[in-house]
């Protein structure tokens, strides 16, 4: 058995149970979050070579798994990427079983997991487009929700993986065929093209961010956010593969002159429009866009060198993410998804902490101080202003634009109320916000307290 074997073993154990027990109100989350949480430990605990045992079984750690008579292997690098993406889901299975949210993503959140980590371990141009589509697939399930809603959300999913499918394996079949494209020089051009756009196509810009808005506006917020949040820690990993492996991509078409400026228009995108939404979850999905945005930024900005700060950023987003999900939450199901801005009324009086976790959760999201970004924010506009003046000045103005479209959230929910029948909110909320605050408060006055943790993963990643 191999550790890539063992890891789908478990996982596919998990949801299952999962699965079987969804009807239940706090149970499944729980046994997720677990589940997760002890893969996570042994995969941190095993050595980087040799032997260990997994399922009672003995595993080979280099040892690779044949499907088809194609490789895959969960190496260090996979497992760094694997770390992130099981933290995301511990976080996100908890916060649902708390706040007793939408139970489709419960059971999802192993077999998204499964098939993202396959992606990982696959072949970056053959297997693990075929993987992502896979993952869109499972994606749709959690983005229509357990309520019937539009499934608009769950269609733009498949977008990004399905469009740049073709064109990661017509690049495969150019580097098959050394001895015709060693006499066709425009053979290798096209198939270098070819891999540029599909990784264009991957990351999603605008025009093609539909699918992250329409998650926002359609999806249950918590499931929103960790969809696209696993989606962009992927897509990270496999394209940092993409660009170390195959060296002459970057030679060809430099991210670091590009991948700038896709992001910030993605930020100045998602800032203009949340700042003109007149609806709750629209406001949801422009803030997520902005933030796909800012991940990308810091990454173009600081290139290999940052490989640590984004492993912190990535560990440090989802507590801001829980933060504005759970208000949003707990405002929905007084007032309906998608609510305008016009039905307000009474929600900072009725609804004290759900307010204070949207607006201040999306203040932190921003990168305001006192929040868990905070300090990988001020680093990535520090580098920008240093680097790229002009990058650094639309970043800014995004900044600016988004935070009055959370100053305009503010003024439509401190309407006065108008009907006393409105029912107050739980305190399971205040005992979810209180911690994640606390938490995120500690880790932007002293962010080197994930110094260990972000340097092993970061290293993991650098073992291509």
């Amino acid at each position: 058995m191999t550790i890539l074997t063992a890891v789908l073993l478990w996982l596919l154990f998990v949801a299952l149970l999962a699965g079987v027990l969804r009807r239940l109100p706090w149970l499944p989350g729980v046994i997720v979050a677990a589940g997760l949480a002890l893969l996570a430990i042994r995969l941190w605990t095993l050595p980087e070579a040799g032997t260990a045992t997994m399922l009672g079984q003995t595993i080979i750690l280099d040892e690779s798994s044949n499907f088809l008579g194609f490789t895959l292997q969960l190496s260090l690098a996979a497992r760094g990427a694997a770390e992130l993406l099981l933290f995301w889901g511990i976080l996100f299975a908890l916060a649902t079983a708390w706040l007793n949210a939408d139970r489709a993503l419960v059971p999802s959140i192993p077999l998204i997991l499964a098939a993202l980590i396959l992606a990982l371990s696959s072949a970056p141009l053959l297997w693990a487009p075929l993987w992502l589509v896979i993952a869109a697939v499972l994606m749709a399930f959690p983005a229509q929700g357990s309520t019937p809603r539009l499934a608009r959300a769950a269609l733009r999913t498949l977008l990004a993986p399905t469009l740049a499918f073709p064109f990661f394996l017509f690049t495969a079949w150019v580097l098959g065929q050394t001895t015709i494209a060693a006499d066709d020089p425009a053979l290798w051009v096209s198939g270098w093209r070819a891999l540029v756009v599909g990784v264009l196509l991957l990351l999603t810009p605008v025009p093609l961010h539909g699918w992250i808005t329409a998650q926002g506006e359609h999806a249950p917020p918590l499931t929103a956010a960790f969809l696209v949040g696993v989606w962009q820690i992927t897509v990270y990993a496999l394209i940092r593969h993409i660009f170390l492996e195959y060296a002459t991509v970057a030679d060809y078409a430099d991210p670091a002159r590009w991948l700038p400026w896709l992001a910030v228009i993605q930020m100045g995108w998602g800032a203009l429009f949340s700042m003109s939404s007149t609806r709750l979850g629209q406001l949801w999905g422009y803030l997520l866009l902005w933030s796909y945005g800012a991940t990308f930024l810091a990454w173009s900005i600081s290139g290999e060198f940052g490989t640590q700060t984004m492993v912190g950023l990535f560990l440090a987003l989802p507590l801001a993410l829980i933060l504005v999900a759970a208000g949003l939450q707990t405002i929905n199901a007084r007032f309906g998804e998608n609510a305008k801005y016009a039905d307000f009324h009474g929600v900072s009086e009725r609804l004290p902490v759900a307010t204070l976790a949207v607006v201040g959760g999306g203040l932190i999201l921003l990168g305001w101080p006192l929040g868990a970004l905070f300090p990988v924010r001020l680093a990535t506009f520090r580098l920008a202003e240093t680097t790229q003046s002009l990058v650094f000045l639309w970043a800014l103005l995004s900044l600016l634009l988004a935070t009055v479209g959370l100053i305009r959230l503010l003024r439509a929910l401190a309407r006065p109320l108008s009907d006393p029948q409105l029912p107050r909110e739980s305190s399971r909320l205040a005992w979810l916000i209180l911690p994640l605050s606390l938490i995120g408060l500690i880790l932007s006055l002293n962010p080197a307290l994930l110094d260990p943790i972000t340097a092993r993963i970061a290293d993991w990643l650098t073992l291509l």
